[in-house]
């Protein structure tokens, strides 16, 4: 049986249940024909996202595509390691590692 998503950026979702797979249809608000008659039996099912679903989709998407790590960062850590010019603030780092044991609480 087929089931029609609305509101999602992919065309097809794999079903791990019966390897059937959903049918997305971005932005789709208005029931099919089938649908909008009553007493008959649809074989297609509809699900629509809240407008606070999809806009989180979209940063999740965002945060996907962006990268782990700030490449610059940890070359200009590394060459300062290597000359000798790196400067660790003890009363920052005791700071840090105090405000995160007080969020653990």
């Amino acid at each position: 049986m087929p089931i029609e998503i609305t509101g999602q950026t992919t065309n097809q979702l794999p079903n791990a249940k019966d390897g059937t797979a959903l049918h997305v249809v971005p932005g789709n608000k208005t029931p099919a024909p089938s649908q909008q008659e009553t007493g008959k039996s649809s074989t297609l099912d509809t699900v629509s996202l809240t407008d606070s679903a999809a806009l989180l989709q979209k940063m999740e998407a965002a945060m996907a595509d962006a990268p782990i790590v700030d490449t610059q960062k940890v070359e200009d850590i590394r060459k300062a390691l290597a000359n000798g010019t790196y400067e660790i603030d003890a009363t920052r780092v005791a700071e840090k590692i105090l405000n995160f044991e007080n969020r653990l609480k």
